[in-house]
């Protein structure tokens, strides 16, 4: 029985430009407009998966934020949801070798992308996060988690063209859905439905009919650079021991452990959400 495993962030679907359509206290409409298009996207890539392979399993990691976005019920009922946080390897937890494939859903452009949708990476506090002398975004990031630790691919991203420009640049192999094309960093044309939607499964089709193979990624030893946009945040994440200070925004990991890696950063920017009542 093959498994699949969807990271459903929220930024990069359909009809989203705006941070206050991520966050129910900025715009509580505007929130539940985007959070039930994310869940129509998922279940695009779910009802595709099962009408070809129909004793599939999936599970979706709600990756945005609280990570409390989406509930069960908006789900198709055999598909099981993950969601709270903190949680272990955050936007990737739960994910193992026993799974076939990852699916990237609602990504957007790392940090500092021109014309890509609410670009960041992880967390606005973030400037930069550089491996083995590469910047890279969330999405490539949680791809490297899934290759380099558990030899798992991923088959389909979606996201703005940004995103889909970026991820594919990394991994040609990807099925990108495009949802929108950025104007500036909080304006875009969205696709019509019709056309998101056929995208969704035409690829999500061709994805799992092609072979599942993770590529040759990174090789250790790993170094991970982390570059803040100021010094109280990097203050903050040197509570770690994991790192060393280059300069006052600047942290550093050097490990052959990509799963070291990755724990560590999640860690860098989780306490970094308890720290602005500070500022």
């Amino acid at each position: 029985m093959a498994k699949y495993y969807i990271s459903a962030d929220l930024e990069g679907v359909c009809g989203v430009t705006s941070l206050l359509q991520c966050y129910p206290k900025s715009d509580l409409t505007g929130y539940h407009t985007a959070v039930r298009q994310l869940a129509s996207e998922i279940n695009a890539v779910c009802e595709t998966i099962l009408s070809c392979e129909p004793d599939a399993e999936i599970l979706v990691n709600d990756a945005h934020s609280t990570m409390a976005n989406l509930s069960q019920e908006m789900l198709l009922p055999n598909v099981g949801l993950l969601s709270g946080k903190p949680k272990v390897c955050a936007m990737m937890s739960g994910l193992d070798k026993s799974f076939d494939g990852v699916i990237l859903i609602g990504y957007h452009a790392k940090a500092g992308a021109e014309k890509g949708v609410l670009n960041h990476t992880f967390h606005g506090k973030l400037f930069d996060v550089n491996i083995n002398g590469q910047p890279y975004g969330e999405g490539e990031i949680n791809a490297l988690y899934a290759g380099l630790v558990y030899q798992v691919p991923v088959l389909l991203a979606s996201g703005d063209r940004a995103f889909c420009q970026e991820i594919n640049a990394f991994l040609p192999q990807v099925k990108a859905v495009e949802t929108k094309i950025g104007l500036t960093t909080t304006a875009a044309e969205s696709h019509p439905l019709s056309q998101v939607m056929a995208d969704y499964r035409s690829k999500t089709k061709a994805a799992l009919t092609e072979p599942k193979t993770s590529p040759a990624l990174l090789k250790p030893p790993f170094t991970l650079t982390v570059t803040f946009i100021n010094t109280l945040a990097c203050d903050v994440a040197m509570t770690s021991p994991l790192y060393q200070r280059l300069d006052g925004r600047t942290l550093q990991m050097v490990t052959d452990d990509f799963a070291v890696l990755y724990r560590g950063l999640q860690s860098a920017y989780t306490m970094l959400c308890y720290t602005d009542f500070m500022e």
